[in-house]
């Protein structure tokens, strides 16, 4: 998930769950108050991440929007990639894509390239800056994995089997 939507839904399930949990009367006050500070801890760490994101990103570029990350991770895994595959892979209008190369073609992100036998196409692919912020997008995704990774095995199997079990139930309710 990307940063901005994954912020918005943790904040969403965060209410929910603390909503869920304060109907929950079979929950010991003492597990409930260590549920709920165990959540607030993962939402303190999401916000520290998010600082951190913004001020890596703060020092090469201002202002890209979590839609032009998604844009800039589609067109560096596929290089020479136009709107409509862009519009497909991100399940995005091809306006709204239109709209999000034309700030990064001013930002100088993304370059366009036509193709001689095709003159009408447009073909998008990275410019250093965008190389750069591809591969940033990329190494953020790989330490957050790696962050969950660490997280996971401190549980047994039994136990990551019922967190999961856990968490399906949980999106059933929200």
């Amino acid at each position: 998930m990307i940063i901005e939507e994954k912020n918005n839904k943790l904040v969403e399930l965060f209410e929910k769950v603390i909503s869920f949990i304060n109907h929950l009367s079979e929950i010991e006050k003492d597990q409930e108050k260590n549920l709920i500070e165990a959540i607030l801890n993962i939402k303190e760490d999401k916000e520290e991440g998010d600082k951190e994101f913004k001020k890596i990103t703060d020092n090469d570029i201002k202002e890209i929007s979590l839609s032009e990350f998604h844009v800039i991770e589609c067109i560096g895994k596929n290089n020479m990639s136009n709107n409509i595959f862009i519009a497909k892979e991100l399940n995005m209008t091809k306006g709204g894509i239109s709209k999000i190369n034309s700030k990064l073609l001013s930002k100088d992100i993304i370059k366009a390239d036509k193709i001689e036998n095709d003159k009408r196409e447009i073909y998008y692919s990275l410019t250093e800056k965008g190389i750069v912020l591809f591969k940033l997008h990329e190494y953020l995704h790989k330490k957050e994995q790696e962050k969950l990774m660490k997280i996971l095995s401190n549980y047994k199997q039994e136990e990551i089997t019922t967190i999961l079990k856990f968490l399906d139930d949980l999106k059933k309710v929200v």
